[in-house]
C-alpha cells in the first residue's frame, strides 16, 4: 500500500511539472509568434488537406514551397471554375505563409471578384439564385481579408482591401462599412507616408457618396485638399465643386472655381468626365449647368 501511495505522489508531481511546463511554452511560443519569430501552428483541419507527408514537409520547415505550389494550384482550379477548391488552395496557403500578403490579397480576390462575377453572369441559375452567389463570394472574400487582418493586424494593404470591396460600383457597395476600413488602414503605422494622401482621398470619394454625411465629407476635402497639393486633382476639385453647390456654400466661404481648376478649359474637360461617374453617386450639383456654361463661354471665344 506504502508503495502504491508513493507511486500516485510522483505521478500527481510529474504530472503537476508537465502542465505547468506546457503553460510555459505554450505562452512562450505565442510570444515568439506575436513577435514573428517562428511560424504559428498549423490551424486546424489543415494537416488532413495537406496529407501526412505535405503535413510532415510544411512542419520541417519546406512551408514556403508548399504554399506556392497550393497557389499554383488555385490557379488551375480558377481554370475549371472550381471555386470551392480554390478557396480550399488558398486557407492551406496562408495558413502555411500567415504573414504573406500576396495570398490573403489573390484568395480574397479570387472570391468577391472572381467567383461573385461568374455567379452574377451564370445563365442557367434564377435571377435570384444569381444574386444570393453573388453576394455570398463577396462576403466570403471580405471574412478572408478579415481573418488575414486577424494574423496582421497592421497591415495596411488587407485593411485597404477591404474599402475596396465596399467601394466598388460594381459590386454590392456598403459606403459605412468601407468608410470603417478606411479609418483602419489610416491607423496601420505600416502605412507608408506616400500612400497616406492617396487613402485620406479614397476616404472622402466613398464619403461624398452618402448623402447623410456631405457637410462632413466637404470638411475633409477641404482639410486634404489644402493639407497638400499632392490632392489638387481633378476628381477631388469636381467633388469639392459639387459640394459646394449641393450644401448652398456662400461665395465669401468656399473655395473658388480660380483655385480649383487650373483654367476654364480644363475646368470644363473635368467636369465632362467627372460627369461619367454619376451613376455611382457622386454629388453632381451644379455640373450640368456650368458645363453649358463654359462650352457657351468657349463657342463665344470661337
Amino acid at each position: 500500500m506504502r508503495t502504491t501511495a508513493q507511486i500516485i505522489v510522483i505521478f500527481v508531481v510529474l504530472l503537476g511539472f508537465g502542465f505547468a511546463k506546457y503553460q510555459h511554452e505554450d505562452r512562450l511560443s505565442r510570444d515568439m509568434v506575436s513577435h514573428k519569430l517562428i511560424q504559428p501552428p498549423l490551424r486546424e483541419g489543415t494537416s488532413l488537406q495537406l496529407g501526412q507527408t505535405g503535413a510532415a514537409v510544411a512542419l520541417g520547415g519546406l512551408r514556403s514551397l508548399i504554399a506556392s505550389i497550393w497557389n499554383f494550384r488555385a490557379f488551375l482550379y480558377f481554370e475549371e471554375l472550381n471555386w470551392i477548391k480554390v478557396e480550399e488552395a488558398y486557407e492551406i496557403a496562408t495558413t502555411l505563409q500567415p504573414q504573406t500578403t500576396y495570398y490573403w490579397e489573390t484568395g480574397a480576390w479570387q472570391l468577391h471578384t472572381n467567383a461573385s462575377s461568374h455567379y452574377r453572369e451564370l445563365d442557367d441559375i434564377s435571377p435570384y439564385r444569381r444574386r444570393s452567389m453573388q453576394r455570398r463570394y463577396i462576403e466570403k472574400g471580405s471574412s478572408f481579408l478579415e481573418l488575414g487582418i486577424k494574423q496582421n493586424p497592421d497591415n495596411w494593404k488587407l485593411h485597404r482591401g477591404l474599402s475596396r470591396i465596399w467601394t466598388d460600383y460594381h459590386k454590392l457597395p456598403d459606403i459605412e462599412r468601407a468608410l470603417k476600413h478606411f479609418d483602419n488602414t489610416l491607423k496601420c503605422e505600416s502605412l507608408p507616408d506616400f500612400r497616406r494622401n492617396q487613402i485620406q482621398r479614397f476616404k472622402y470619394y466613398a464619403m461624398t457618396r452618402l448623402d447623410s454625411i456631405q457637410d462632413d465629407a466637404y470638411r475633409y476635402g477641404c482639410e486634404i485638399y489644402r493639407e497638400s497639393s499632392d490632392n489638387h486633382l481633378p476628381k477631388l476639385a469636381c467633388t469639392l465643386f459639387a459640394l459646394q453647390n449641393a450644401l448652398n456654400i456662400g461665395q465669401e466661404n468656399r473655395i473658388s472655381d480660380e483655385e480649383l481648376f487650373p483654367d476654364s478649359q480644363k475646368q470644363l474637360n473635368w467636369l465632362k468626365s467627372y460627369k461619367k461617374a454619376a451613376a455611382q453617386g457622386y454629388p453632381m450639383n451644379g455640373v450640368e449647368s456650368k458645363i453649358r456654361q463654359l462650352e457657351t463661354k468657349s463657342l463665344f471665344k470661337l
